[in-house]
């Protein structure tokens, strides 16, 4: 009996609501009419539809392909489908007009997940003007936040280094105002990327990020720089080798008059002295 009820709600289409009020109205009665308590499902669409129309908006205002409110309602792409019924379940998780919200809210997302590959927890908090782009393979904790005016590329995970026990506690990340995070980034951990920051493509980003910085990850060497720094400071190391006992060479480029620190975990420092160097090449030599 359980199964046929799994497998009769995993059947429903998100996809056949339109993107608008009466669509966000039509959903509400659909999936949560039974279980709603005394309450006006017009005024709850109404505020679900105001968010959402800013994001619409902010859609439009930063991709060139779909440049125009009434195309990125028309499109109906997978993203902004699953963005409306985040809306609606996350209204509905911290609202007290559904009766069991936690369960119903959880099985509807899933739900949303299956048909657009974008998993987005009912609990998680999302400022206004959001933008996922493409949206394959999306993942965001129960207690991320995410400010307003952020922008997820495809196969971004927003997710926490590890699950050991069952305790409620932040352990996803804060993402503030106007973050962009690109294609196969992950952000873990109950960490905060500060406002105005760009996570390059495949970044994995296990610590804070301060405001204004960009953060890249080449072969797993997480990198910062300041946004506005000049082009003269761009730094990019591709990685480092060991070349034989206690010496490393870190390749790359842009080295000039470089310093080199190196800190383990437990924030004690290794001594390392520059035997040499050029613009593409740094080798370093340990001491005890």
């Amino acid at each position: 009996y359980c199964f046929c009820i799994k497998f009769n709600m995993s059947n429903i289409d998100v996809f056949n609501y339109d993107i608008s009020e009466k669509g966000i109205f039509k959903i509400i009665k659909k999936f949560f009419g039974e279980h709603l308590a005394v309450c006006d499902v017009s005024s709850v669409s109404c505020a679900v539809w105001e968010t959402l129309e800013e994001d619409i908006k902010f859609i439009a205002s930063l991709d060139p392909s779909q440049n125009n409110v009434e195309i990125v309602k028309n499109l109906k792409s997978k993203s902004l489908v699953a963005t409306m019924c985040f809306r609606i379940a996350n209204y509905l998780y911290y609202s007290n007009v559904l009766s069991n919200k936690e369960k119903l809210t959880r099985e509807f997302m899933e739900i949303v997940a299956s048909q657009t590959s974008i998993d987005i927890h009912p609990a998680a908090k999302i400022g206004k003007q959001f933008f996922i782009d493409h949206g394959a393979n999306i993942v965001i904790g129960s207690t991320c936040i995410i400010g307003e005016r952020c922008n997820l590329f495809n196969d971004v995970v927003l997710g926490s280094k590890n699950v050991k026990t069952a305790k409620p506690e932040k352990r996803h990340p804060t993402i503030k105002d106007d973050v962009t995070i690109c294609a196969g980034a992950r952000v873990l951990g109950n960490i905060t990327v500060g406002n105005n920051c760009f996570i390059c493509p495949h970044a994995v980003v296990l610590d804070d990020v301060p405001d204004n910085t960009q953060v890249s990850v080449v072969n797993q060497l997480q990198l910062t720089k300041r946004i506005n720094s000049l082009p003269s400071q761009k730094l990019i190391i591709y990685g480092v080798v060991p070349k034989f006992k206690n010496t490393l060479k870190i390749l790359g480029e842009g080295f000039y008059n470089p310093t080199v620190l190196i800190k383990l975990k437990n924030d004690k420092s290794l001594n390392y002295q520059i035997i040499y160097w050029d613009k593409n090449n740094i080798l370093i030599t340990h001491h005890h």
